[in-house]
């Protein structure tokens, strides 16, 4: 955006939509320029009692009464006033958003820092959330009050519906500031966007793992082909030989002991084994599987077209698989 642009085309832009979205940015400080001002209900209700303290002044020719309505009328520009000075050189900045599932909630966190040395109260952070109420859309405000030189973080929750990339979109930060009757605000948009996994869901059970190879060779097996990592549920086509039936025999669920090396806790999890469906269902299908295949503590690989990852397990793994999925089909994905 130019610097030559004019209060009046931000208004226009800002309330009514018109003319491009602003440019996103990491981080954004309200300049002058950027904040707008509007009277409030109330406020337009204070002008009203001004213009008609004022004109009985007039009619009646009432020192008083030009003494009322000039007092009441420059309390309302200061007010005004100061509902700007309390958004000036406020920063805000995107930050940590963590993946979610779809059908959840993503939470975004906008940091604000005033640098001032003036406290800054009755502030809010206003961000698009979808209406259930009238399938459409509003807007949602958070309050917040940030102390003399420090900041606060808000957490602004918005829904996940669908897989992929799900960003926050155009936020105000505002205030009505000092005595409700002006709002001020400034639009602004973060380049902050949410990861959205698959929703987790499907019919077909975990494909068994993978037995264990034979050793080419007799002789001891290795150290990490024998190294005891823990225990898991009995899955389906899992080697008797691999229950332990100790623990078995205590009225447990069947326990399956897992090892280290080998391949006898691989599971590889395939596109075309992922059912019939359509490619939403066997993206939720696989998605489950990840889930289910890092409770179980399993080392898992995924196949899709276009793409394989080799079996491993843990966090990252788990993110870059679901990511994976979440991206499926998408450009650059």
């Amino acid at each position: 955006m130019g610097a030559s642009e004019r209060p009046w085309r931000l208004l226009m832009r800002d309330v009514f939509g018109k003319g491009p979205r602003a440019t996103l940015a990491g981080s954004v400080t309200v300049e002058r320029r950027r904040v707008l001002i509007l009277p409030t209900g109330q406020g337009y209700g204070f002008a009203a009692t001004v213009v008609a303290v004022l004109i009985g002044a007039i009619n009646y020719g009432n020192s008083l009464g030009y003494l009322v309505a000039f007092l009441l009328a420059g309390v309302g520009l200061v007010s005004a006033l100061h509902a700007q000075r309390n958004l000036l050189d406020l920063t805000l900045r995107a930050g940590r958003v963590d993946p979610v599932f779809a059908g959840g909630e993503a939470v975004f966190r906008v940091c604000l820092e005033n640098p001032a040395a003036a406290r800054r109260p009755a502030l809010a952070l206003a961000y698009r959330c979808p209406d259930a109420s009238s399938r459409g859309v509003r807007w949602r405000e958070v309050p917040v009050s940030l102390p003399a030189g420090e900041g606060r973080c808000v957490d602004l929750a918005l829904p996940a519906p669908r897989r992929g990339r799900l960003a926050l979109g155009r936020l105000r930060v505002l205030t009505r500031f000092p005595l409700g009757l002006f709002r001020a605000w400034s639009p602004f948009e973060l380049n902050a966007a949410c990861l959205v996994y698959p929703r987790p869901v499907g019919a077909s059970p975990l494909p068994a793992p993978a037995e264990p190879e034979p050793s080419p060779s007799p002789g001891p097996v290795g150290p990490s082909e024998q190294d005891f990592v823990g225990l898991r549920e009995y899955v389906r086509g899992d080697s008797p030989r691999r229950i332990h039936w100790k623990l078995a025999a205590g009225g447990r669920s069947l326990p399956v002991k897992v090892f280290a090396g080998g391949r006898g806790d691989e599971v590889v999890l395939r596109w075309d084994e992922a059912g019939p469906g359509d490619t939403e269902t066997r993206l939720c299908q696989l998605a489950g599987w990840i889930v289910e295949a890092e409770r179980q503590g399993l080392r898992y690989g995924l196949e899709v077209p276009g793409q394989r990852w080799p079996p491993d397990r843990g966090s990252e793994h788990a993110h870059r698989c679901l990511a994976a999925l979440a991206l499926f089909g998408a450009p650059g994905g």
